[in-house]
């Protein structure tokens, strides 16, 4: 998966063909954005299910349900109504880091 900012500066994912990256890159393009709180958000929630300090944790953004559990993270669109689950945390939090590293250079270019 490759992330990359468009000529306008947005942050984008690179087309796949795999259907479990495509609703990844929705959720990340859609959901989180380019928005440092939101990818932040994601990072501390899994952080803290990782740690036991919560069990679970749902949250729905613009066209996205997120549910983190210990064993699982789904990713579901209200739109399409297409899902994946992903089983692997430390794959996920590379991608929301790789994102989050997107963001930032994004603000530098910006000023």
């Amino acid at each position: 998966m490759e992330f990359f900012l468009d000529k306008d500066n947005y942050c984008c994912v690179k087309n796949t063909a795999n259907p479990d990256e495509q609703v990844i890159g929705d959720f990340f393009e859609g959901d989180i954005q380019g928005i440092d709180y939101n990818v932040n958000l994601f990072i501390d929630v899994i952080n803290q299910i990782k740690n036991d300090e919560i069990e679970n944790w749902q949250g729905a953004g613009n066209a996205h349900t997120i549910s983190i559990t210990k064993d699982k993270i789904n990713i579901f669109n209200e739109f399409t109504e297409m899902d994946v689950t992903i089983y692997d945390f430390e794959y996920f939090l590379s991608l929301l880091y790789q994102w989050k590293k997107l963001i930032e250079s994004r603000t530098i270019n910006q000023t």
